[in-house]
């Protein structure tokens, strides 16, 4: 499925994953904290995870982030953590 990139989604984008950067947050996937001075490419570096996998009818804009290792990402892949809902 091909993605719509935009100027203003892509720099929105950017933007937020900019500032999930700052505030340097454990990866969302495993807990685990982020080495925010990686390089990119390192499995261990810092990526900015859609909430909603682009896959699956996410968005660039309008569009929560989670902060994540670049291996964790890859792990979860187009995926959404399973909701629990209570028993009964």
């Amino acid at each position: 499925m091909a993605t719509e990139r935009n100027g203003r989604g892509h720099r929105a984008y950017r933007r937020k994953a900019q500032h999930l950067r700052n505030k340097q947050l454990p990866c969302a996937w495993c807990g685990h904290p982020i080495d925010y001075t990686l390089p990119p490419n390192n499995p261990l570096a810092f990526t900015a995870d859609h909430t909603q996998p682009l896959a699956t009818g996410g968005h660039l804009y309008n569009q929560e982030l989670q902060p994540m290792h670049r291996k964790c990402n890859a792990t979860k892949g187009a995926t959404t953590p399973p909701t629990l809902r209570p028993a009964g």
